[in-house]
């Protein structure tokens, strides 16, 4: 029994305590000696032995020294550890209690060996043996050396008092040691999970790469050379599609990945994700990726009745899901008569998805245990994960599963997700973007007003700008995840303000390749034809008329929030086309995966295989930015890029000051990125690299490389056909006072309070307005009348100021082209306008009131 707990304690010792060896080693060299002056000396006691001390000490020297042992050494070390524990605990410390014939201070040093040995030696056996072993050897050498063994200082009370200290420490490390062994077991499931979850998208990979060499002509010898290969229009589609599922593939293996180690902290789900799905599309897709043993297999899989329905979540984890029921089905696929049948139905709250196996079926009393964490039930080499994190998952989504099960014929897991449009659904969404943060620009605060009562309804976090300049300040030093953008502002209007933010002008690096994919949606009154031109010419990715509705914001967060979209824009590929770009990485095939996709780009590439070569490459070619991997044999990234620095390895390549070099690592820690930028690194891209990500970073650093500057984007000016006055005072006439439309939208969205502060506020800055139109007038102020006729328009079409909206607008086409209305009592116009709108808004709230 001896010999089995020294070999496991050993291998304890080896996994666990070696860092603890030389602490202790330090302690019993130096500690020996050193309390001899102190029992000598400071606290006097009737025995002591310095040289009983020094061997003590000589003895702890190994222990001190373990981690400069030779190989050889340190295999015995094991036998050596339990040789020498004896004696440098139990055996000194009872041999100098004794020889102090049991005083206090010897029995309370005593009881510390005890305590130490209890930490160093985990079986409680092991630690009774080596105790008993140590007192015996103590008193035996107390007996020969005085021939008896007094006990003049002996209490009854240590006696209990020690077994106490004995047993409460060997329960508090059995304690311990259990919970070790827990993170060890969690550890050992968590590998094989992980290493199990990452064989669907690594077979997915193989697969993809066999189907490349299927479509792709032999490879060519060197005697080829000047021969010319031709590939088919439809073998090229295939490789594309082979690329895009074999990232998909990549992606998801790495989302499982993390939501695992999240799963297994009690961390929550990332839910950023969480987009709009077809179900039907995602089963099907599940179906034909799965990483099948043999073709066989996959005709066993049946869909027997698919009712489409669409829900919400994460497109991986839920076709993680599936592979794991697949997965779990297929174990039992040797029985006879075996099949999986998938089928769907819709109901008015929740739609259901039924996986059924007809295997050997599980027991009624396991049937809910299954889904427990570490739990398997039937097959072996399970880790008891899978089921567990599936319903993670489900109930993340606002779903669950189930099991319904008869024993000896069939197993089936019903998947139960809320309607889209169900409550469930909204909540979810509101808890997704009361993470967004949303920036509302326009000078007109009744427009801001409403537009913040829609974004209040839906959690979201928002800022308001007055104006395109202020807009940029607050995206320079905010993230933003949304923009509303007004057209026409005093300072700089939207349109100006978008192509400056699209262009990455006076904004940091990692900032501008946000806002490259940020969605910008613009509003205005002009007419929509006018308002999409000029949304396509600054950037913008939708156009709303104002007034902004409440279904117009659900549509905006469906359709940029919660619906799957390309990232990589067309002017995006025309940027880098034509760059050159210097990978520096020791792994061929990342040069040779990321060459592909950047020539494909229009990129020409060049090749380094550490930090020494690419610093060669530099003083031999040029190149516009840097792709540095961070480990490398010969020079590493970090040291790579100081170097590159310095300039001094350089005559010819000037440039090295400013070429932009990015980090690429699978070290994503904010230490390791401060290492990188410290190192001269702009930025800091984790590794696997997805394209989308690569090209935006690229494109974004040889945007701000050009000469340092950015070309100013310059919006058209515009010239507007000047209408003829008598058919426009006709028209006027004919238009209503009040849209009631918008009126009762806002009454809708947020009440008469809402409404009456609106109006009110309205009609006390339009006689502002007018006052300073008269102004204008008089001094021939025209950069003061533009403005303000531009903000009369926009709130009044706000407003459901209709006729005040119509004649604003037609006053604001003569002050944009730089001329006065043709009708020399256009104030007069506005003013009777505005008394009647007045008296329209005033009547209105009377009836609210009433």
């Amino acid at each position: 029994m001896a010999g089995s707990l020294l070999a496991r304690d050993a291998s304890l010792l080896q996994s666990h305590e070696l860092f603890r060896l030389p602490i202790i080693g330090l302690f019993a060299t130096i500690g020996y000696p050193f309390f001899y002056l102190v029992w000598t000396d400071l606290i006097p006691q009737p025995y002591e032995n310095l040289t009983l001390r020094l061997i003590e000490a000589a003895i702890s020297l190994p222990w001190l020294f373990y981690r400069y042992l030779p190989k050889k050494a340190k295999a015995f070390f094991p036998i050596y550890f339990f040789a020498s524990l004896p004696l440098l605990l139990p055996f000194f410390f009872h041999f100098m209690m004794l020889k102090n014939e049991w005083s206090a201070a010897w029995a309370m040093s005593s009881m510390a060996a005890l305590f130490i040995l209890i930490l160093v030696v985990y079986d409680w056996r092991l630690i009774c043996l080596i105790t008993l072993i140590g007192f015996a050897m103590a008193y035996a050498a107390v007996l020969a050396i005085d021939g008896y063994v007094s006990y003049t200082y002996f209490q009854p009370e240590y006696v209990p008092t020690y077994l106490f200290a004995l047993i409460g420490g060997i329960i508090a490390n059995h304690r311990k040691q259990i919970a070790y062994q827990s993170r060890i077991s969690l550890l050992q499931s968590l590998s094989g999970s992980i290493a199990h979850e990452m064989r669907n998208p690594l077979s997915s990979i193989t697969n993809a790469m066999s189907s490349l060499q299927a479509i792709l002509p032999n490879k060519p010898h060197n005697r080829d050379m000047a021969e010319k290969f031709d590939l088919s229009y439809a073998g090229l589609i295939n490789i594309h599609d082979v690329i895009e599922e074999s990232s998909v593939a990549i992606r998801r293996g790495n989302k499982i990945i993390d939501s695992i180690l999240a799963s297994l902290q009690d961390g929550s789900l990332d839910n950023r994700n969480f987009k709009r799905h077809s179900a039907k599309n995602l089963i099907r897709t599940a179906i034909n990726s799965y990483g099948y043993s043999s073709a066989q297999d996959r005709k066993l899989v049946h869909e027997k009745t698919l009712v489409n329905f669409e829900f919400f979540g994460d497109k991986d984890l839920f076709v993680y899901v599936l592979f794991n029921l697949l997965k779990n089905a297929l174990y039992y696929k040797e029985r006879a008569d075996f099949r999986i049948e998938i089928s769907t139905k819709t109901g008015s709250a929740f739609n259901y998805m039924t996986i059924r196996d007809y295997g050997p079926g599980i027991p009624a009393s396991k049937k809910e245990r299954i889904f427990d964490r570490f739990y398997t039930y039937g097959k072996t080499g399970g880790n008891g994960l899978g089921l567990s994190f599936c319903k993670r998952v489900l109930q993340a989504l606002g779903g669950n599963i189930h099991c319904n099960s008869v024993e000896g014929h069939w197993t089936e897991f019903v998947i139960k997700l809320p309607a889209y449009d169900s409550k469930t659904v909204t909540d979810l969404k509101k808890g997704i973007l009361k993470n967004k943060r949303i920036l509302i620009v326009d000078d007109q605060i009744s427009n801001r007003l409403l537009l913040t009562k829609y974004l209040t309804e839906w959690s979201c976090q928002f800022d308001e700008a007055e104006n395109g300049k202020q807009a940029i300040e607050m995206a320079a030093r905010n993230r933003y995840d949304l923009i509303f953008m007004d057209f026409e502002m005093p300072e700089l209007n939207g349109d100006s303000a978008i192509a400056s933010l699209r262009s990455a002008r006076n904004l940091e690096p990692s900032a501008a390749v946000h806002y490259l994919q940020v969605p910008v949606i613009g509003i205005t009154a002009l007419p929509r034809p006018e308002a999409l031109a000029r949304s396509a010419e600054c950037g913008m990715n939708d156009v709303l008329s104002k007034p902004v509705r409440r279904p117009d914001i659900v549509r905006i967060f469906e359709r940029y929030f919660f619906s799957e979209s390309s990232l990589i824009s067309l002017d995006q590929q025309e940027a880098i086309s034509g760059s050159r770009i210097l990978l520096v990485d020791d792994n061929e095939t990342n040069r040779k995966f990321m060459a592909m996709i950047l020539e494909y780009y229009g990129c020409s590439t060049g090749q380094a295989e550490n930090g020494k070569a690419a610093i060669e490459l530099l003083e031999q070619q040029d190149f516009d930015i840097i792709l540095m991997d961070m480990e490398m044999p010969v020079m590493n990234g970090m040291v790579a890029a100081r170097e590159i620095r310095t300039g001094k390895h350089f005559s010819r390549f000037t440039n090295f000051a400013a070429i932009p070099i990015i980090a690429l690592t699978g070290n994503t820690d904010a230490d390791s990125i401060r290492r990188s930028r410290d190192a001269g690194m702009n930025q800091h891209l984790g590794k696997p690299v997805f394209k989308e990500e690569l090209i935006s970073t690229i494109t974004i650093w040889l945007k701000t490389n050009i000469n340092g500057n950015i070309a100013r984007i310059v919006v058209p000016d515009e010239n507007p056909m000047t209408p003829d006055p008598v058919i426009f005072e006709k028209k006027l006439a004919s238009e209503k006072i009040l849209d009631r439309s918008i009126l009762n939208s806002l009454l809708e969205t947020g009440g008469s309070a809402l409404l009456d502060s609106i109006l009110k506020l309205y009609m006390a800055d339009t006689a502002g307005i007018i006052e300073k139109l008269r102004a204008a007038a008089a001094t021939g102020n025209m950069k003061s009348y533009d403005m303000l006729i531009h903000t009369l328009k926009g709130s009044s079409g706000s407003c459901g100021a209709n006729r005040m909206y119509v004649l604003a607008r037609h006053i604001n086409d003569f002050s944009r082209s730089g001329t006065w209305p043709e009708n020399k009592e256009w104030l007069a116009v506005l003013q009777e306008t505005y008394d009647a709108t007045c008296a329209a808004f005033s009547r209105l709230l009377d009836e609210n009131a009433s």
